[in-house]
């Protein structure tokens, strides 16, 4: 006999999906706002109404169990579907707009103008989540991703937003000292952006010195940073030389907090894409914002001379 709705444990599969997910009871204890206590209380309680375990416990990990392997994925399934159910029937899914976006892209390049886009449609609110990694479109409710890459994005719409390229940039003071002459930049005035390691081929310092004909091995010298953002920080701070992503830089420069003491260019393999389920095209709320991206792009070029 089939278990009625009202008995199942709906807060203990919330929580126990949330825990399969993450493979954390700490990370579903911040998604869902509780303790990692309450989680763990809610997923034993679970295991009791199955009369299995769900999880593998180790000393300081957890993995799934054969049956929470067995449950996970059409739980997480189900629990999409009803989010999507309860979004339509609230007519939330057409006035709010989800996007992921890179954490440099998204506070240096898509901050600064959304006020804009927020003018031209004020029935859409938009939420934007900064992440580095990819986002699961259907698991986490995303409605666009905004994402530096190689435009290999698999059973998805990808559009190039804009090329990418970078140079050196620093402050107004630091270009005054080096006068033009790469040679004049000290090792440890270098700002590594640790991201431009994650796939051969993208911008260095190394790269950029060899095609300024400097002989020079960056690496190893000057702080490393975990993004790009927190190494254009430093940089308007005075404390280096960061290498620059075009468009991400264009604020910075247009405002004067840094400016492109060099003209030597490196362009990059990975370029800003807009990323979006191929099925969901021409939602009005995604039409809309692709057309938004697409004049924003437009106006940041450049007039024929």
């Amino acid at each position: 006999m089939a278990t009625p709705i009202r008995m199942l444990p709906l807060n203990a599969l919330r929580s126990f999906d949330a825990a399969a997910r993450h493979l954390s009871f700490a990370a579903a204890a911040g998604e869902l706002g509780v303790t990692p206590s309450a989680v763990s209380v809610q997923v034993r309680r679970l295991e009791e109404w199955v009369g299995s375990p769900l999880f593998v416990r180790g000393h300081r990990s957890i993995s799934l169990s054969v049956a929470g392997k067995r449950l996970a994925p059409q739980l997480t399934s189900l629990f999409t579907a009803m989010q999507r159910l309860v979004a339509q029937v609230a007519d939330l899914d057409a006035t709010s707009l989800q996007i992921s976006a890179m954490p440099s892209f998204a506070s240096k390049w898509v901050a600064p103008r959304m006020a804009s886009f927020a003018l031209a449609h004020p029935e859409i609110q938009v939420r934007i989540t900064a992440s580095d990694p990819r986002s699961d479109f259907d698991r986490d409710g995303i409605d666009i991703g905004l994402r530096y890459g190689d435009g290999d994005y698999p059973d998805l719409h990808a559009e190039l937003v804009s090329p990418a390229v970078a140079f050196p940039v620093c402050s107004p003071a630091l270009a005054a000292r080096v006068a033009g002459e790469p040679a004049a930049i000290d090792a440890d005035q270098l700002l590594h952006d640790e991201s431009s390691l994650v796939a051969p081929g993208l911008p260095t310092w190394s790269a950029w010195f060899a095609k300024a004909g400097v002989s020079r091995r960056a690496e190893g010298a000057g702080p490393l940073f975990s993004n790009s953002h927190m190494a254009l920080s430093a940089a308007i701070a005075g404390q280096g030389f960061a290498l620059g992503l075009a468009p991400l830089v264009d604020e910075d420069l247009a405002t004067g907090r840094l400016v492109k003491p060099f003209d030597i260019e490196l362009p990059s393999p990975f370029g800003f894409w807009l990323v979006c389920r191929r099925d969901r095209l021409e939602e009005p709320k995604i039409a809309a914002f692709r057309s938004w991206v697409t004049a924003q792009v437009r106006q940041a070029q450049p007039s024929p001379a």
